[in-house]
C-alpha cells in the first residue's frame, strides 16, 4: 500500500485553504443554520416540498450543447490513483462537472420523472460551484436555497415568487430591502424596437451592467464596432438607435405607477413583444398592491436583466437599501423551456428565486442583525468530582427532558474556574453545580453567567428559573 506523497523535503502538511473556499466555524455555521430555517418555514407555509440533487452531473446535462456558455465551471475526472495515469472520461458525454446551480439539475429531475404532479413545488438547498475571481461575498463555493414552481404558466405563480420573496426577508428581520422586478419580454420589446431581436442576449448583457459602467459605458458597448471579421457580439448600433436604448434606461420615477405609464409612451401603439411584458408588469403591480406589500419594498427597474440566458419572463433581484453595494442577495426569474433540452418541444414552464445564502450571511452581520454565538447550549452542568459524576449525569437527563440543551462538562480539569472559563468561551447562559452540599440538601447551584450570580435552589425551581429565563 502506497501513501500520498508529500512535498520534497516537508514534514507536515499546510491547513491552507483553496482560494474562494471556506471554512464555516460554528458561529457562522449556526447563523447560516438559522436563515436557512427561517426561509424553510417560508417556503413551506406556501406548500412547497423539499429535493435533493448530488453536487455532480454530466457536463453536458449542465451544458447542453452550448458552444458560448461563459461561466467559470469546475470539471472532474476519476483517477484511480495518485500515480495512476488512467482517468476516466475525457469527451463530453463523459466529463463530470459540478453544479454550478440548482435549477438545471432541477430540470433535469423533472424530465426524469414526468409523473410528479404539477405544478410542482419545491425547495433545495446545496452548495454550487463557479471558477469566478473570489472577493468579499463572493466565494467559487457557495450555497444558494432555491424555491421553484414547476408546471404553471399563471401570472400567479410569478407574484407567488415576490411574495415569498417579501415575507422571507420579513422573517429574517431585514427591514430595509428592495425587490427589483422587470420581465424579459418588455427587453425583448427593446431589441425588436432598435432591431437587435437576434442579438437580444447581447442587448441584455450589456444592460446588465449599467450599474458598473453607467449609460455613458452602456452606450459605447452598444456602438462598439467588430473587432475582426470572427467577431459576432458587437452590435454596432447608431446613435439613433444607441439613443432609444439609454432613452429607455432613463424610465424611472418614485412609484412603478410612474415608470409604467413612461413604458407605456416608450412604446406607444405598437403590438410587439413590448406591450406583451408591459401587461405583465402592470398585472403583477396591481397584484402586490392589492396583497398590501409595501411599495417601499418593491419596484419596477427596467436595468434588472439577469445573466442567465434561460430566462423568459420576469425577473427578480432583492437588495439591502442600506447595504447595496453587496448585490443582490435573493433573485431569480421565469424560465420556461429548460427541460426541453432533455424533452424536446416539452416547454415546460418554470419560476422561482433562491438566497445567495453566503453572501446574505455576509450582509447580515454587517447590519448586526442577528447575534453571533458559537453555541446552542443553554446549560452547563459541572462535575464536582469523580465520585459525584452519576448525580451530574443525572441532572442532564432531567434538564434534557425538561426541553433545555444541556452539555456535561467534560473536561479532565474539575475545577470551577476551568469549568465556568469552559463556558464563559463557549457563551453558556448557565451553568449547575452539584457539590456534597447541594446532595446532603437535595438541591443545586444555579449560576447566572451574565449576572454573575448564583443561587441554591430546588430541582423544581431550577427548572422554572430557566425556563422564565431562556423563554422556554
Amino acid at each position: 500500500m502506497t501513501t500520498p506523497k508529500q512535498s520534497a523535503g516537508t514534514g507536515a502538511i499546510k491547513p491552507e485553504l483553496l482560494g474562494g473556499f471556506r471554512d464555516l466555524l460554528p458561529a457562522e455555521a449556526l447563523m447560516t443554520q438559522k436563515v436557512v430555517d427561517i426561509a424553510r418555514r417560508v417556503y413551506e407555509s406556501f406548500g412547497f416540498v423539499p429535493l435533493e440533487t448530488p453536487a455532480m452531473e454530466n457536463r453536458r446535462v449542465l451544458l447542453g450543447d452550448a458552444t458560448n456558455f461563459n461561466k467559470s465551471i469546475f470539471l472532474s475526472r476519476i483517477v484511480r490513483g495518485i500515480e495512476d495515469k488512467d482517468i476516466e472520461g475525457g469527451n463530453w458525454d463523459q466529463d463530470y462537472a459540478l453544479r454550478f446551480d440548482l435549477t438545471v439539475p432541477l430540470a433535469r429531475v423533472i424530465s426524469a420523472y414526468p409523473d410528479l404532479p404539477k405544478p410542482f413545488k419545491r425547495y433545495q438547498i446545496g452548495k454550487v460551484w463557479r471558477g469566478e475571481r473570489p472577493q468579499a461575498g463572493r466565494y467559487r463555493e457557495f450555497s444558494q436555497f432555491d424555491f421553484d414552481i414547476i408546471g404553471s404558466n399563471s401570472i400567479l405563480a410569478d407574484i407567488e415568487v415576490i411574495q415569498i420573496m417579501y415575507e422571507t426577508m420579513k422573517a429574517l428581520g431585514t427591514l430595509n430591502f428592495l425587490i427589483r422586478f422587470n420581465t424579459r419580454k418588455i427587453l425583448n420589446g427593446l431589441a425588436e424596437v432598435v432591431g437587435c431581436l437576434d442579438k437580444s442576449n447581447e442587448v441584455f448583457r450589456i444592460i446588465d451592467k449599467l450599474d458598473k459602467i453607467g449609460l455613458a459605458g452602456v452606450k459605447s458597448e452598444l456602438q462598439r464596432q467588430p473587432d475582426n471579421e470572427l467577431d459576432d457580439s458587437a452590435l454596432a448600433m447608431s446613435d439613433e438607435k444607441a439613443d432609444k436604448v439609454i432613452k429607455f434606461l432613463q424610465i424611472k420615477g418614485e412609484t412603478s405607477q410612474m415608470v409604467l405609464s413612461q413604458l407605456k409612451e416608450f412604446f406607444g401603439e405598437s403590438t410587439g413583444l413590448g406591450q406583451v411584458g408591459l401587461k405583465e408588469l402592470e398585472e403583477i403591480s396591481q397584484a402586490l398592491i392589492y396583497l398590501k406589500i409595501p411599495q417601499e419594498n418593491w419596484r419596477v427597474d427596467l436595468s434588472v436583466a439577469r445573466g442567465l440566458d434561460y430566462y423568459t419572463g420576469p425577473v427578480f433581484e432583492t437588495t439591502l437599501t442600506d447595504i447595496p453595494e453587496i448585490g443582490s442577495v435573493f433573485s431569480g426569474g421565469r424560465f420556461d423551456g429548460l427541460t426541453n433540452r432533455f424533452m424536446p418541444g416539452s416547454n415546460i414552464a418554470g419560476v422561482g428565486a433562491s438566497i445567495g445564502v453566503d453572501r446574505l450571511i455576509v450582509a447580515l452581520q454587517k447590519l448586526n442583525l442577528f447575534d453571533q454565538t458559537d453555541s446552542i447550549t443553554d446549560v452547563l452542568v459541572t462535575v464536582f468530582s469523580p465520585e459525584l459524576q452519576n448525580q451530574s449525569l443525572d441532572m442532564v437527563q432531567e434538564l434534557r427532558r425538561q426541553g433545555f440543551n444541556v452539555e456535561l462538562y467534560l473536561g479532565e480539569d474539575y475545577t470551577f474556574r476551568a469549568q465556568f472559563s469552559y463556558a464563559a468561551k463557549k457563551s453558556i447562559p448557565f451553568v449547575v453545580i452539584i457539590g456534597p452540599e447541594e446532595v446532603k440538601n437535595g438541591k443545586v447551584q444555579l449560576k447566572d453567567m451574565k449576572a454573575r450570580k448564583q443561587e441554591p435552589l430546588t430541582k423544581e425551581e431550577c427548572f422554572a428559573n430557566l425556563k422564565s429565563s431562556l423563554g422556554k
